[in-house]
């Protein structure tokens, strides 16, 4: 990963004969912690010069897991310890700095692409929990010796000031990606550091100097760039992406990060702006006031959109599905184009917005996820009782109604308290300590009753993002009156013909699924919106909605959205 492997590095990956023995050895957690910071600091260093790091790195082990705590572990050991001149800390962080570059892209395989193939979805979280660890080792360890009152006595460290501030900034731009996939609620202090680092590199007129951060590699940076790289990818939106996204947009940031233009006053085609202080983030040049308008950066990101409108015409002939070689086939051709799309509306002249008024609220809340879960607390619409040969429904009604409480109750002790904090027409803004939102992510079905009311409100988790010591979720409302509907599949139909043939003796539950209707005003047997069970129909499927003696056969005309979790459909009446 860029957080993880830099753009320019050529990716290896682990055999694949390997065993899953080996894999879960290399997915733990609790073992690299162990060896990370079981170290303590000692007087006399194992780390004394240069070819003592040089002689550690040549014996790390070959798992990548087991070297990369190494590394960390000795990372950490230096950070304890003032035994280092700020010219021997940075020098040994160097060396230990390029090992852990190949260890971080071998490990970022085995998360974006096991095996070998782009993943599709977000891989293991202890890897990214290890890697935000390692980071935080080495961008402590660079700080102290930036710090450090001796640095400028050395005439090594003055004529490498530039790139021992670019390495700075690399792991912390890898730190901030890494706290934003795994929604950790400490962006804002890792604002304050990149803010900090670039100001005093300006001081020190290192800034703007251009070179590789790394010793015979043909790629150029700067402090300058590196800090814009940060900015590009908080305007990205990362708290509406998945961690695999987030990934894939700070690779982005690092190839397009050269062509921005930041500068202290706005041009025309200016539109974003940043006061390089505190926890500030970067927001549209519009929203600083007067006071700090001479104190903002201002971002003109329009030389850097023709760069990815040309990443959009790479690879057009060949299938979505293929993993993509310009990202070190960890990713999809697919995966890139909706990445470039996205990162043209994010960064281009106007930028998405919420248009909708937003209205600050304090309201207790209870929110629960999951469809099955959601199903069991939503009011039943309507249905009259329906009897056929093996089956009374209105036994399965009645039991239904006689333990709905019970299973509201039963839900809502599954969550912790949560609050509402604004809301929208279309939106709602949820606050929850991360320890009872476990089950957050973007995608994910809720259902949120705000107390005192009675009135459950279904919706889709869209944005995520921390703060403080909150979690703080954006939910795009689908219903404010949602209702559950009986449907009938014992007699489902779709357009594949073998599935035609299928017959079975079903139960009650096979035969009857619940769905959930987002508008109860409509009547259901002429169409509309239902969500269903994942993976329960797709496009041409038929169904029965029981009404009485009577039933209404239907037919999906489109799947709107599927997940492992849910889908959602439009459907059509199918008349006799």
């Amino acid at each position: 990963m860029a957080t993880i492997a830099l753009p320019d590095m050529r990716l290896t990956h682990p055999p694949a004969a390997r065993t899953a023995e080996y894999l879960s050895r290399m997915f733990d957690l609790e073992q690299f912690r162990e060896i990370a910071f079981r170290r303590t600091a000692q007087p006399d260093h194992a780390l004394r010069s240069l070819a003592d790091a040089q002689q550690a790195v040549a014996e790390l082990p070959a798992e990548p897991l087991t070297a990369l705590a190494e590394l960390t572990s000795l990372a950490k050991s230096m950070n304890e310890t003032d035994a280092f001149s700020a010219e021997r800390r940075a020098r040994i962080l160097f060396i230990l700095d390029e090992a852990a570059r190949q260890r971080w892209s071998a490990l970022s395989g085995e998360y974006l692409a096991p095996g070998g193939r782009p993943l599709a979805k977000d891989g293991d979280i202890n890897i990214l929990r290890a890697f935000f660890d390692s980071a935080s080792e080495f961008v402590d360890g660079l700080a102290i010796a930036l710090d450090h009152g001796d640095g400028e006595k050395s005439a090594w460290f003055r004529d490498n000031l530039a790139r021992v501030n670019m390495r700075s900034l690399r792991w912390l731009a890898r730190r901030l990606a890494l706290a934003h996939m795994l929604r950790l609620p400490v962006t804002g202090a890792i604002w304050e550091k990149i803010h900090r680092r670039q100001r005093l590199a300006e001081e020190a007129g290192v800034a703007r100097l251009v070179q590789p951060v790394f010793e015979g590699n043909r790629h150029t940076t700067s402090v300058r760039q590196e800090y814009v790289r940060c900015l590009l990818l908080e305007l990205a939106a990362p708290d509406s992406m998945t961690g695999r996204e987030i990934e894939l947009a700070f690779r982005v940031t690092g190839r397009v990060a050269a062509a921005v233009r930041l500068e202290a006053t706005p041009s025309d085609s200016t539109v974003f702006a940043v006061v390089p202080a505190g926890d500030a983030r970067p927001v549209l040049a519009g929203r600083i006031g007067r006071g700090l308008a001479s104190a903002a950066l201002y971002l003109d990101t329009t030389l850097c959109l023709p760069k990815l409108r040309a990443g959009l015409e790479r690879d057009m002939d060949r299938p979505r599905a293929e993993p993509d070689t310009l990202y070190g086939g960890e990713y999809t051709i697919g995966e890139r184009f909706a990445m470039l799309e996205r990162l043209l509306a994010q960064w281009g002249m106007d930028p998405p917005q919420r248009r909708a008024r937003r209205v600050v609220m304090g309201s207790p809340a209870r929110v629960i996820s999951g469809f099955d879960n959601i199903v069991n607390v939503l009011p039943a619409y309507e249905q009259r009782v329906l009897k056929d040969k093996t089956i009374d429904l209105q036994i399965e009604i009645d039991d239904t109604i006689q333990t709905l409480n019970r299973a509201k109750l039963r839900a809502a002790q599954r969550v912790g308290p949560a609050h509402v904090i604004d809301a929208s027409n279309g939106g709602l803004g949820i606050a929850m300590r991360p320890v009872d939102a476990r089950w957050a992510a973007l995608g994910v079905l809720v259902a949120v009753l705000m107390e005192p009311g009675k009135d459950w409100i279904v919706g889709v988790v869209r944005r995520l993002f921390s703060l403080d010591e909150e979690l703080r979720i954006g939910i795009q409302v689908l219903s404010t009156q949602p209702h559950v509907l009986s449907i009938a599949t014992d007699t489902l139909k779709r357009e594949q013909v073998w599935e035609d043939a299928i017959r079975f003796e079903a139960s009650f539950n096979e035969k009857y699924k619940k769905a959930i209707l987002l508008d109860p005003r409509a009547d259901p047997a002429a169409g509309g919106d239902l969500l269903l069970e994942a993976r329960l129909a797709s496009k041409g499927a038929q169904f029965d909605i029981p009404f009485g003696a009577v039933r209404q056969r239907i037919r999906v005309a489109r799947v709107v959205h599927a997940s492992d979790s849910y889908q959602r459909v439009v459907y059509e009446p199918l008349r006799s």
